[in-house]
């Protein structure tokens, strides 16, 4: 019994060394991870979202004219085929306007036509005006000057007479002079009293005698010139001379007056002329009478011809309905193609930079696969229910007939990169700092940090470009920079 005892004991212990031998050999190669080996693989980039289906374009229906809205032939959400008429206009407006219009382009044709023609006999009025005024004016210096002649020969009459009075004048002024100057020195001898004296006064006596008969003659002389000079003043002339003056004082009368009535007839067939601006403002008002004409005679083509759809599709928004009146330019309904149908997602701010256009993706529409391209990034953001930017992206779902599901929900795919024979680890040994990329191996028994240049990224992996080389043991489990440098075992996923 004794012995058995001392067994147990001894079996204890050697288990208890055992056990603490084991320990402490554990402790020696340091905490054990889990973790793979790096290799080479093929990874693709992948983002998933849902989305919806719409056409890759809409149109939006503008009025062309104004005109009342006879007929609307679709609803909200029908179906219409290319080159269906969906609205028809009411153009008995425009018909009577069109012929408002014609009538009063007629008009302006003949107004202006009119005008032109009375312009231009008014032009021709004036030229024959113009030219018998300067006629006249001819006519009438030529015969001035004739009747010049006449008179200048009566005024050189005039004149040499009238110089004659004037000699005569200076004689008798020059006699009564002397007169004076004799009657003078007789006063003055008289009072002297002397022979000698008397003799000069009797002889003086004689002078003045003398004297005054010649200023008698000549005042005889001097009234005859001036009564010659009185006729000839009082256009006393030769009979010949007379008779001509008579004859252009009379052609001159006749030329007066038709000059006069030629200046008033250029004078108003003047004012009657259209000039250039006038003209062109007349010409102008008949070209815009006539392109009101061709625009009212265009807008009732287009009311004749309706609103046709341009492809087939679905009507998402209609605007107006029968009777309603249309202002050219006013929205009237949308359409939604159905010939080219693209499926519209929202990608987030840290996955459009990886979204490229052309990038392959697939569509699940009810089960059905749908392989297609990205056709279109949008240039600009949105804010989801959440506040948080989104970009609208669109994918080409092509071979779908499918009008009925615009605006039903679909899963997409865009598969954004792919590299092949490329060097891969998993998601959850990836970590990112300050300084960039890493993940931690272990190496020489012993936990080391390892940045990294990375390349494509999934959900799943993550593509080593350097860092790293094939066979590095990847820690994955969750390590920190407090075990670099420790010693650690691992276990391969």
């Amino acid at each position: 019994m004794k012995n058995n005892k001392v067994i147990r004991i001894i079996a204890i212990c050697a288990v208890a060394a055992l056990i603490m031998g084991t320990a402490v050999y554990a402790m020696n190669l340091g905490k054990s991870y889990m973790a793979v080996e790096a290799g080479i693989s093929e990874i693709s980039g992948k983002i998933k979202e849902t989305g919806k289906i719409h056409g890759a374009e809409d149109k939006v229906y503008y009025a062309s004219v104004t005109a009342p809205i006879e007929s609307v032939s679709v609803k909200s959400g029908d179906r219409v085929e290319r080159g269906d008429t969906v609205i028809k206009y009411d153009g008995s407006d425009l018909k009577r306007m069109l012929t408002e219009a014609e009538i009063k382009t007629a008009q302006t044709e003949l107004d202006y036509s009119g005008k032109i023609k009375e312009s231009d006999s008014n032009a021709s009025k004036y030229r024959s005006a113009k030219n018998n005024d300067e006629a006249y004016a001819a006519l009438y210096w030529m015969y001035r000057e004739k009747g010049n002649e006449i008179t200048e020969e009566e005024f050189a009459r005039s004149y040499a007479l009238q110089c004659q009075i004037d000699s005569v004048n200076k004689d008798i002024a020059e006699k009564e002079r002397e007169i004076a100057e004799s009657q003078h020195k007789k006063n003055k001898a008289s009072g002297y009293g002397t022979k000698e004296q008397d003799d000069y006064s009797e002889k003086n006596v004689k002078d003045i005698k003398d004297a005054q008969k010649e200023v008698d003659r000549l005042n005889e002389e001097l009234s005859e010139l001036k009564k010659g000079l009185y006729i000839t003043s009082s256009g006393a002339a030769t009979p010949e001379e007379n008779a001509e003056l008579n004859d252009v004082n009379n052609v001159m009368e006749d030329i007066t007056r038709n000059w006069t009535e030629a200046k008033e007839r250029k004078a108003t067939y003047e004012n009657m002329i259209m000039n250039d601006d006038e003209k062109e403002a007349l010409k102008k008002n008949t070209e815009l009478s006539k392109e009101e004409e061709k625009e009212i005679s265009e807008d009732l083509s287009k009311a004749e011809r309706g609103v046709k759809a341009d492809f087939s599709g679905i009507v998402t928004e209609l605007d107006v309905h029968d009777g309603a009146f249309a202002t050219e330019g006013m929205p009237l309904f949308t359409v939604e193609t159905t010939e080219n149908l693209v499926c519209r997602v929202d990608i987030s701010r840290y996955d459009i930079a990886d979204v490229r256009l052309g990038q392959k993706a697939m569509t699940e529409i009810g089960g059905q696969m749908y392989e297609g391209d990205v056709t279109k990034i949008n240039s600009l953001a949105t804010e989801d229910s959440s506040d948080k930017s989104r970009i609208e992206v669109e994918v080409s779902v092509p071979d779908i007939k499918a009008a009925a599901i615009i605006g039903m929900e679909a899963d997409v795919t865009i598969y954004t990169e792919t590299s092949e024979d490329t060097l891969v680890i998993p998601v959850e040994a990836f970590y990112s700092d300050e300084a960039g990329d890493y993940c931690y191996i272990i190496e020489n028994g012993k936990v080391v940090k390892k940045y990294v240049t990375t390349g494509i990224k999934t959900k799943d992996e993550v593509e080593i470009k350097t860092g790293i080389a094939k066979g590095d043991i990847v820690i994955t489990d969750a390590v920190t920079d407090d075990s670099v440098g420790e010693r650690a075992r691992y276990v391969l996923n």
